[in-house]
């Protein structure tokens, strides 16, 4: 799971996707003519599940208490993510970008997606860049994912639109692994099943690991996103929806079979993943670009018949992301745009990262923290 952890730092949609996915398949396979109702199968699936028999009536108690200890193995709720930080400040890193021939400047920061609620604070720095600033620049304002056409529009870019389903795509083991995780979390109906892998394993994953405690999904980003609406600042949009849902669902069908089949292991490790999550917290609270670096291209534990697929995923998910990213930084930068440019922290790391890519463009880059 420690590569989906890294999702945490590359992808802004990435939580919101986890919250509107239940709410909004329904319209999605809708436009597929799917004929059977979501609400019904979902309602028919928690009858099936949740209504015992007499015979399990009578013995509930004692399964009761084997099935809390279980559920809180799985779910993550006796995980408190604070035990995984050693981070004591937040310092996360800052650059400023100059045109030297014009002079013009643009600040970038690298943000996290989620945040310690009790570790985390906003330095002063941050502070200072924001209110000079006449906006801010992320990678997307989710706040549009508030208006439910955008949001059905981010659900069909993860849909098939050939007539197949994930089963068609994926091993009956990965289909399966995948199929009882979702429904262990209940986040299951059919109608799920026309959409991408990527899809099941964003879901589970983020949804298994928000369980987290003191684990606050109001992360960087999206802080500044209402300190901006609040102050009336603009606001921009980096990519388009189209950039990130396709960010989402990268997998090739080989590199997905293998990560659904992971899930179960993974379900029952989320200690492993808690303490991923909290290294990858400690390396953007301490502006560990290195480690971050180191992160980025860790291939530990993936076959090695699937690490051209995998790099594949990495091409997608977060360097051809990045060239778009510097595309616009530099075009910002061109115009004289006074935003502050935030984006996952992981898009900086490394000779392919944005600042990176700026400096190879003629811009002069320093970092400032």
């Amino acid at each position: 799971m420690k590569k989906i952890t890294a999702l945490f730092i590359t992808s802004a949609m990435l939580l919101t996707l986890a919250s509107c996915g239940a709410d909004n398949n329904s319209s999605d396979t809708n436009s597929k003519d799917n004929s059977s109702s979501e609400t019904e199968t979902t309602a028919s699936a928690e009858k099936e599940t949740k209504e015992p028999t007499e015979t399990e009536k009578e013995t509930e108690p004692e399964e009761d208490t084997t099935a809390a200890k279980t559920d809180d193995k799985k779910d993550g709720t006796n995980i408190d993510i604070n035990d995984y930080i050693t981070a004591e400040t937040t310092e996360p890193a800052l650059w400023k970008a100059t045109d030297p021939d014009t002079g013009n400047e643009l600040y970038l920061m690298g943000t996290i997606h989620v945040v310690s609620e009790e570790k985390f604070s906003m330095p002063d720095y941050l502070l200072d860049v924001y209110e000079n600033s006449d906006g801010i620049a992320v990678e997307y304002d989710i706040r549009e994912l508030e208006k439910i056409s955008v949001a059905q529009e981010l659900l069909m870019n993860m849909v098939y639109t050939d007539g197949t389903t994930i089963s068609d795509h994926i091993s009956e083991e990965a289909y399966e692994a995948g199929k009882t995780a979702l429904s262990e979390l209940g986040m299951y109906a059919s109608a799920l099943d026309v959409y991408m892998p990527g899809f099941w394993i964003n879901q589970i994953e983020t949804i298994a690991m928000t369980t987290f405690k003191n684990l606050s999904t109001d992360g960087v980003d999206s802080r500044f996103l209402d300190m901006a609406a609040e102050d009336g600042k603009e606001i921009v949009s980096i990519e388009t929806l189209e950039i990130q849902s396709q960010a989402m669902v990268g997998y090739s069908d080989e590199y997905a079979d293998y990560c659904l089949r992971q899930i179960p292991e993974d379900l029952e490790n989320l200690e492993e993943t808690a303490e991923a999550l909290g290294q990858l917290y400690d390396m953007w609270a301490t502006g560990d670009m290195d480690g971050l670096e180191v992160l980025a291209n860790d291939t530990e534990g993936i076959p090695e018949e699937l690490l051209d697929d995998y790099a594949a995923y990495n091409d997608i998910m977060l360097y051809k992301r990045n060239e778009g990213m510097a595309d616009k930084a530099a075009e910002f930068i061109e115009n004289g745009d006074n935003y502050f440019f935030m984006v996952g922290a992981l898009h900086f790391a490394g000779d392919k990262g944005v600042t990176a890519l700026l400096e190879d463009k003629g811009y002069t880059v320093e970092r400032l923290y």
